[in-house]
């Protein structure tokens, strides 16, 4: 598909939040629409330390209804970490729009993120929008997209909490676990053996969301 004629106009685009940019690979060149395959298509960016994040934004070819339109972000792993949360549009150039979902200061840990966008064949890129810096395996030709948020407030904290075990689980051998807890509000301790915590494990809180693992069943968090 050749390029549009159109330019960005993310000068123009709405100032949902006064936060900072953590990620923005917007520019005013011309710009295509994300080829197949598509999946090649989301940006990726790096938080190198804990963050809140407010608003997410990408910029489309004006097309359908609002309804059914999303944005997201999954961890390293490809675990959903936000989302898929609804968007509302706002015009931008002719022809174009802003998707804009409201986050509402959601924390995530210090790592890679990669933006999920449900319309990816009409997500505008160009071969200036890139991956952010630091992103093994960077590329460019990537969806435009600002993620916009800062530190997190120093009243909350977020948890890490892994399981390690150094022994199988046993009666008479029980697993050693490795457990770590950041933040003013964050404990990290032993978890008593249960019939959902079979072995034991550990139990970390942030003040907010719990983490629980042991080596029969992993980690879960609520």
């Amino acid at each position: 598909m050749a390029l549009t004629s159109a330019l960005l106009a993310f000068a123009g685009m709405p100032n949902a939040s006064k936060a900072a940019d953590l990620f923005n690979n917007t520019n005013t060149m011309q710009v295509n629409y994300c080829p197949s395959p598509f999946v090649n298509c989301p940006p990726r960016f790096k938080l190198s330390a804990p963050a809140t994040i407010d608003v997410i934004q990408t910029y489309h070819r004006a097309g359908a209804a609002t309804a059914g339109k999303t944005i997201g972000l999954r961890d390293a792993s490809g675990s959903m970490v936000l989302g898929p949360l609804q968007v509302t549009t706002q015009p931008a150039s002719p022809g174009f729009e802003n998707w804009i979902a409201s986050v509402g200061g959601q924390q995530l840990p210090a790592g890679t993120y990669t933006v999920i966008d449900s319309q990816a064949d009409t997500w505008s890129q160009n071969v200036q929008s890139c991956d952010g810096p630091g992103v093994a395996g960077a590329a460019c030709n990537k969806g435009f997209a600002i993620v916009r948020g800062g530190a997190p407030d120093p009243s909350e904290s977020i948890t890490d909490c892994s399981a390690t075990c150094t022994v199988p689980p046993a009666t008479t051998s029980p697993p050693a676990f490795a457990c770590s807890a950041h933040g003013p509000k964050s404990t990290c301790k032993r978890a008593a053996a249960s019939t959902d915590n079979p072995g034991g494990g550990v139990f970390c809180t942030d003040g907010k969301n719990t983490t629980t693992c042991n080596c029969q069943t992993g980690c879960t968090t609520h």
